[in-house]
């Protein structure tokens, strides 16, 4: 296969952690997610503030009337790019006033949960454009580069000549400035027969019992069923509705996704990702995917993308039809157009792959068996769109092949995405090729091609191109690069890249295009149990599963084998209503299943299942490998084996599927002798130089790009340019030390992969970053264990983005403004504990922009969600004050200090968008975050341990004040609170001190119990308060000493925390996770 230039460039030289650094690592017993400075789960690094954001300024209209909203919009959004292009700085206010969000105006023509994304990125306007403060820096890190190269490691400037100088110290200054699955109980055993006849029905099985066995009973009712069944199947005559209405408010954005240009797009948590967190591959579990019914939720339908998602705007996007000869809004797809609407089944022609993989490693990542799918799509026939454009067409009379190429708009690293069908195939209207719209009755999600998408019924899912844009008639086949060499299958002989290869790449009937046939078994679903003792003469069991075929082609006929193929028992079909047509076209799916006796499954070696159609052809019983992964159909089986129930030593029947999809290792086929070995050759070397989570960590950015494989450092940022899946997929990794990079890793790559890779190796993680990494992933899968929060009522969710509503917005001060938003969905409990943060998050182009805060209210418990007898009174309970502060409102309210932009820098990114954003937009909000909670009466849960503590220091600047003035609030109102608090809250200068009145009120109410003590950097000459920097001798001086019962919390500015308060503390005798901890 041939491949585009990838030669990865040496990394730079490091010389590892120090000795020194290595020693005093700490044992990251437990995770420490409050460990200060250091990036927990969340992605949030306790303790301190955005170092972006604070650091940069301290040491139903007309058709006439919609089109002019339209133009307006297009231009004013060119406008802000053209600017762009010349070079004009360009801040946040500027991108988010020039880019209106159509999805206000015009709702109605959006998918589901879709989402306003800013066309820019952090990165761009606060680091790449030419701001004098950005040229100060550049300048600055250049002269301490040259500074550095100038000096040996222990400060002896080297001259000229090469030769070592005297010793200088080398320094420099620091600022100090859905669906719920549906879920089958185990074993799915039936007490009763399989009939609805009660007992008459049971007395005939019985007699029918009595001459023939369970195999020619199940034939005899298969028989009987298909007599009746086949021929009361109707026809679609297009026009109908989907029936398919499973869960049409997912809104929600996993956070997987976050990190990624596709942080936009809502996705279900029940899809197993298969290469990565970006781009998406995913299938549903087989469990959720067959539940979903015969027409499959849009939510659980496999996803297939090359790269990042397309965003498209239905008002502005085109198709091109023959260079131009025709073009076509969406407009006019929808309403100049007959539309049909159809069930079709897709499915990659890569599912069932990992069954192949694990024979011999494919070029393809590892599908299971759920990559497929049966929806309604709504669409205009493509002879229609092509007539439309002056296309003639006779097949009598053409004596040469033609060709309809097809180009989606995915920007891909090998250009577009391009097939192509013949023109012959696509003219028949029997064949139903038609350009969809909608899928089951819906606005096409943008993961199956929002706004439009080819669907060619009955080939294969790679042919049904996204996002289409253009569509034109060539007299050759397609020659880009996607249609060249991917949906192929190679003879199994060819094992490796090299010209014969490529000649079988380029070779016509190597090319996949109609689907082939295929069946698998639902149930017994893989890691299904059955007790022995619920085995009785009287029970029966339903084996059940789903099958296809291609090209239109009915599978006329499904088989299940109990002992190897030996014999086979018929299985029932269940087709999706009106599954036909023009006469004898089946372009869906249908289910089966077969009762037997559940005695039989003790004697059963195994459960395997083949499908027949039309031609009487059935699947092979062997794989047949080949390089790229494509089209297994074998027989699909399962495997039973007596185990012991490891809670109640029960004896159990256990059933394995073949394979897990992705990374899952349960099933019951393993890696082959080959694959083993090849693995080991990948483990082997790597340099001996070691190195701490602490200097991992640094190397987070697309310019300086850090992961971390199977305990292994790579410097992968010469990769990035060139990397197949984009540079998302690796930039979300950059610094991290934890397993998920491993694991997407080996899911998604091939040998050569692997090769690239080793040229990039720098050196391996200390033996204390490795335990942490263990740690940290056992942590993350008890949490996962956990699942969502489960009560509906909470608007919070740990791992998922809900939008929530801009309601208003006041002024509180020339650049401080208070945020009221709104809940979705009758949504009232906030559900956030004291002390602890929401991350706000705002879409851009290239990821998530996300900020944490912790919201002014509400700061007290929904009194409705705790127990009347155990939960803490307040003062002044019943007061306006009190309720105004309580959960439950459907509302809270974010207090946040705005960072304008000026003539040497862009300002703020969040706290601009917030300040300029509609009232109506939406934000994206997710957690809680953070490892601490104050339950009151000096009690915390930190990290899931319970301490009390009685005085508590607070160590805050900036924004960094708003979880502690939730505990403020918590502790002077609480009755029989006897916590002493004293806080240093440090700022630049007197404006800048956020909820001041707030703070001075709360500590008159205290009767002493609270002292907060402001320090000022910049103060105006009326100040009366500290001067200057927060410093050892502040510290002392204003806060508890350390002893028993005293502990200090900390969030502020990372110079500040780190630099100064931490080491002050320390030096003190305060210890890191005893007494002090990072909000």
């Amino acid at each position: 296969m041939t491949r585009r230039n990838t030669k990865s460039r040496a990394p730079k030289t490091h010389p590892g952690s120090s000795a020194q650094d290595i020693e005093n690592e700490p044992d990251w017993v437990g995770g420490q997610e409050h460990r200060i400075g250091y990036r927990n789960r969340q992605d949030h690094f306790p303790g301190l503030t955005h170092d972006g954001d604070e650091s940069e300024l301290s040491p139903n209209r007309g058709s006439g009337e919609k089109e002019e909203f339209e133009r307006e919009a297009e231009e004013e959004f060119e406008q802000i790019q053209r600017e762009e292009r010349r070079g004009d700085l360009v801040n946040f206010r500027d991108v988010i006033t020039h880019e209106k969000d159509m999805n206000l105006r015009y709702p109605q023509n959006r998918s589901l949960g879709w989402r306003y994304v800013l066309e820019t990125t952090e990165g761009f306007i606060k680091n790449a454009e030419e701001w004098p403060a950005n040229i100060k820096r550049r300048k600055k890190n250049e002269a301490a580069e040259k500074e550095k190269q100038s000096h040996t490691k222990d400060g002896v400037r080297i001259s000229e000549n090469g030769r070592k100088g005297e010793n200088e110290k080398n320094g420099s200054d620091e600022e100090n400035d859905g669906p719920e699955s549906t879920e089958q109980s185990n074993g799915s055993t039936n007490d009763e027969e399989p009939s609805s006849q009660g007992e008459k029905e049971k007395s005939e099985y019985e007699k029918l019992r009595e001459q023939y066995s369970p195999r020619e009973i199940a034939l005899l009712r298969v028989l009987r069923h298909e007599k009746d069944y086949r021929s009361s199947l109707k026809q679609n005559d297009g026009k109908k509705k989907s029936p398919q209405t499973q869960n049409r408010s997912m809104i929600s954005i996993d956070e997987q996704d976050q990190f990624s240009p596709d942080n936009w797009l809502p996705r279900s948590e029940h899809l197993i990702r298969l290469t990565g967190k970006h781009p998406l591959n995913a299938e549903a579990d087989l469990t959720s995917l067959f539940g979903g019914g015969l027409i499959t939720p849009n939510e659980l339908h496999y996803v297939r993308n090359h790269g990042a998602v397309p965003r498209i705007l239905w008002e502005l996007h085109k198709l091109d039809v023959e260079n131009g000869k025709l073009v076509l809004s969406m407009d006019d797809l929808k309403n100049e157009l007959h539309s049909i609407n159809v069930a079709v089944s897709l499915a990659c022609d890569g599912n069932r792959r990992k069954e192949l993989n694990m024979i011999k490693k494919s070029k393809g990542f590892n599908w299971g068996s759920g990559a497929t799918g049966c929806a309604y799509w709504k669409g205009p026939l493509l002879m229609d769109v092509l007539l439309a454009a002056g296309v003639v067409y006779d097949q009598r009379a053409d004596d040469k092949q033609l060709w309809v190429n097809f180009q989606g708009a995915d920007e891909l690293s090998e250009g577009k995405y391009e097939t192509c069908i013949p023109l012959g195939y696509a003219m028949d209207p029997a064949n139903d090729v038609l350009l969809a719209y909608e899928m089951n009755d819906l606005p096409l999600p943008p993961d199956h091609g929002y706004p439009i998408r080819l669907i060619i019924p009955g080939y294969v899912g790679g042919r049904c191109v996204k996002w289409l844009t253009k569509i034109w008639l060539t007299e050759t086949e397609n020659t880009s690069h996607y249609h060249i060499w991917d949906n192929r299958v190679l003879p199994s002989f060819i094992t490796e890249d090299g010209e014969l290869a490529t000649t079988m790449f380029k070779h016509p009937d190597t090319a996949c295009n109609e689907q082939n046939l295929n069946s698998v078994i639902v149930k017994p679903s893989h890691g299904e149990t059955i007790p022995l003792k619920d085995f009785r003469a009287d029970k029966t069991y339903r084996i059940e599963g789903y099958a296809y075929d291609g090209g239109g082609h009915e599978v006329q006929r499904v088989e299940v084998s109990l002992d190897g193929g030996a014999t086979w028992l018929y299985c029932i079909r269940q087709f999706p209503e009106d599954p036909i047509r023009h006469g004898n076209k089946f372009w869906t799916w249908l289910h089966w299943h077969v009762e037997i006796e559940i005695t039989q499954l003790i004697r059963a070696d195994s459960i395997i299942v083949r499908a027949w159609n039309v031609f009487k052809n059935t699947q092979p019983e062997k794989p047949n490998w080949n390089i790229m992964g494509m089209m297994n159909n074998a027989w699909y089986i399962v495997k039973p084996e007596i185990t012991q129930d490891s809670d109640e030593g029960v004896a159990q029947i256990h059933f394995r599927h073949p394979v897990e999809p992705g990374t899952g290792d349960g099933g019951w086929m393993q890696p082959s002798e080959e694959n083993k070995i090849a693995n080991a050759k990948q483990e082997a070397g790597a340099p001996e130089k070691q190195f701490t989570r602490h200097e991992i960590e640094k190397h987070s950015t697309e310019d300086d790009c850090w992961i971390v494989v199977d305990g292994k450092v790579y410097d992968a940022t010469s990769v990035l340019s060139w990397h197949p899946g984009g540079k998302a997929a690796i930039v979300g990794h950059a610094g991290r030390v934890h397993q998920e990079t491993s694991d997407e890793f080996e899911s998604i790559h091939d040998d050569f992969a692997y090769q690239k890779l080793k040229e990039c190796v720098l050196g391996v993680v200390t033996e204390k970053a490795a335990n942490f990494i263990r740690l940290n992933a056992n942590a993350a899968a008890k949490e996962k264990a956990k699942g969502q929060n489960k009560d509906r009522d909470v608007f919070l969710q740990k791992h998922r983005w809900v939008p929530a509503k801009l309601k208003n917005r006041e002024n509180i001060s020339e650049d401080t403004r208070r945020y009221t938003f709104s809940l979705p969905g009758g949504k009232e409990d906030l559900g956030l504990g004291t002390g602890q943060h929401i991350q706000i998050g705002f879409h851009l182009k290239d990821k998530m922009l996300i900020r944490s805060y912790t919201p002014t209210k509400p700061l007290l418990p929904d009194r409705k969600k705790t127990e009347s007898d155990r939960e803490q009174q307040f003062a002044g309970e019943g007061s306006s004050e009190i309720q105004s502060m309580r959960d439950g409102q459907g509302t809270f309210e974010l207090v946040v200090k705005t960072y304008f932009p000026d003539s040497e820098q862009p300002g703020g990114a969040m706290s601009n968008i917030l300040d300029c954003m509609p009232l109506g937009e939406e934000i994206e909000v997710r957690g809680p975050t953070g490892e601490i909670v104050y339950n009151g009466n000096g009690k915390f849960l930190i990290s899931d341990e319970k301490k009390t503590f009685q005085k508590i220091n607070l160590i805050v600047g900036g924004s960094g004040l708003t979880p502690g003035y939730a505990l403020i609030v918590r502790a002077v109102l609480g009755r029989g609170e006897e916590v002493q608090i004293r806080v240093v809250d440090a700022n630049k200068s007197e404006k800048d001190i956020l909820l001041r009145e707030e703070l001075d009120h709360f500590e008159k109410e205290s009767k002493g119990r609270l002292k907060v003590t402001h320090v000022l950097s910049h103060p105006s000459d009326d100040w009366k308060g500290l001067k200057g920097h927060v410093n050892s001798d502040i510290i002392k001086e204003n806060l508890f000493p350390p002893e028993d019962g005293s502990a200090c919390f900390l969030c502020g500015p990372p110079a500040m925390i780190q630099k100064a308060a931490l080491p002050a503390l320390k030096d003190w005798g305060y210890e890191e996770d005893k007494n002090v901890f990072g909000f």
